[in-house]
């Protein structure tokens, strides 16, 4: 994303060094391109000036086959949102982390555009991590969410039981090996959009949700209503915003608090809502003290159905379309000699290395086109699990360009309902990995969750491993694996791409004999 912003400053001799690329999203059915810009809160709103300079740099540039839409948000620095996104980082990043880590033990200090970050973690705890490689993700982190600066700190938190945590940790893994885990959905009929985007697929049950969890779709019958108001500074400015508090309730008898915080545009839009509407919503589900609380951003009404039933996955016990075969190379066994040994991670784990090739950048209107996989078996490349996918909208031209995979290659490959059941099968009760594989497991997750699958796998990205031990130019994997001598044809295919990093890994991970 940054070369947006490297083009338009190449363009237009430096006038925008503040903007940082926010999101790019496209959707093929409307042929509409939207990218987002952030820009720091001590600068005034980007004028109509600015903004069709970097327009017009763009739409000529780009030479895009569709509508092109620039949206700009300023970065507020928010102790609460910044809160959040740390939180988030841990769940996502560093999950037994989060496991540990409570809402009180993060501290925030913001002065102007510099925010001082307060980490209360017990050191016998924390040393078990590489501090440093965990504060440079939280930074990356941060730095694409808001601009700013920022500097962290720790301090030392409760004494933690490592034994007991660590036992806790594998009776929960122990417990999980042979079931399968899914999100019980249902049905809603007649879903019309009020506020927000599309809402798909089917909500949770608001009974299972006990937990703080992002993006849940949930549906329900509006109760107590009621509006409010407050006050919030904007360019030195009292200004007066709105915001709705409501009780969503299942049919189960469950309900949630929620909130809804509404701008100018969609007043009259949620005023039409009343008590006793059937609603299908999706919101940020936090912890609120003692309670949850839904934050909502997208509204939708909907008829729910008379009775509630589980919608579960079927069983998955054997690969159905997709079957993993074996890896067979003439250079593995001079790779493998016995005078290469691996570190702990490798000999004591199973992974499995991935890619995946998508129509584009949001996981929300992007689909998976292929899947490319290898298993790695105490440090030998074992199998292979490679697929293209066919994907319900047509592929852009865009990305034909970039992964060389066309419309017509697609048009017999299984969709991915059918692929996601069994690259589930075939990672089960291994590590999951890749080239700055959080890209790719938000794909992943969101369509195992479409058909009730959690992928629940430890993660582990080598480009983190990779910028801690090369030194190199740029950190993509065409520069890295040239830098280790390790071969990648084809590049921005899926299987090759997997193949290569889990050369590095392995590379990476070798012990000097």
């Amino acid at each position: 994303m940054d070369k947006i912003v490297d083009l338009i400053n190449e363009k237009s001799d430096n006038k925008f060094p503040f903007l940082k690329t926010l999101s790019i999203s496209y959707n093929k059915k409307t042929l509409i391109c939207v990218i987002s810009f952030l820009f720091p809160q001590t600068l005034n709103e980007i004028s109509s000036n600015q903004k069709q300079i970097i327009y017009d740099i763009l739409n000529n540039s780009l030479k895009l086959n569709a509508k092109l839409i620039l949206k700009f948000r300023k970065s507020f620095l928010d102790e609460d949102l910044i809160h959040s996104k740390i939180m988030e980082f841990f769940k996502k990043n560093y999950s037994s982390l989060f496991s540990v880590v409570e809402s009180e033990d993060v501290s925030i200090t913001i002065q102007g555009q510099f925010v001082d970050v307060l980490l209360k973690i017990s050191s016998n705890y924390l040393n078990s991590f590489d501090k440093n490689n965990l504060l440079m993700e939280l930074n990356e982190f941060l730095l694409k969410n808001f601009w700013a600066q920022f500097s962290f700190h720790f301090s030392e938190g409760r004494v933690l039981n490592i034994e007991e945590i660590e036992k806790q940790v594998f009776n929960e893994k122990e417990k999980k090996i042979g079931d399968i885990r899914f999100v019980p959905r249902y049905k809603v009929f007649d879903v019309s959009k009020i506020i927000g985007q599309e809402i798909s697929p089917e909500p949770e049950f608001l009974q299972n949700i006990n937990q703080p969890k992002t993006s849940v779709i949930l549906a329900g019958k509006i109760e107590n209503l009621n509006e409010f108001k407050y006050i919030r500074q904007k360019k030195g400015q009292d200004v007066e915003k709105t915001y709705f508090k409501f009780v969503l309730r299942e049919k189960t008898g469950a309900k949630i608090n929620c909130i809804y915080f509404c701008s100018k545009s969609n007043y009259d839009k949620f005023k039409k809502l009343v008590d006793g509407d059937e609603i299908v919503v999706v919101a940020d589900i936090s912890k609120d003290y003692k309670s949850l609380i839904g934050k909502v951003k997208s509204i939708s009404l909907c008829q729910l159905p008379e009775k509630l039933s589980f919608n579960k996955v079927e069983n998955v016990r054997q690969f159905a379309c997709i079957k993993p075969e074996k890896i067979v190379t003439t250079s593995q066994k001079n790779l493998f000699t016995k005078d290469i040994k691996y570190d702990d991670n490798i000999t004591k784990n199973t992974f499995v290395v991935f890619d995946v090739e998508t129509t584009g950048l949001e996981v929300e209107n992007s689909e998976i086109i292929e899947i490319g996989a290898v298993k790695i078996i105490n440090g030998v490349l074992a199998e292979k699990f490679q697929t293209l996918v066919k994907p319900k909208q047509k592929i852009n031209y865009l990305i034909t360009d970039i992964t060389g995979i066309t419309n017509q290659m697609v048009e017999n490959s299984p969709p991915i309902e059918h692929v996601i059941k069994d690259f589930y099968m075939f990672t089960k009760n291994c590590i999951l990995s890749g080239y700055n594989v959080g890209f790719d497991m938000k794909f992943i997750s969101k369509s195992g969750e479409e058909v009730g699958l959690i992928f629940d796998n430890e993660v582990q990205d080598v480009m983190a491993l990779v910028r801690q031990k090369v030194r190199v130019g740029n950190y993509k994997l065409s520069t890295v694996v040239k830098a280790l001598n390790i071969q990648l044809t084809d590049a921005h295919r899926a299987y090759n791409d997997a193949y290569a990093t889990a050369k590095v890994l392995l590379k990476l991970s070798e012990i000097n004999s």
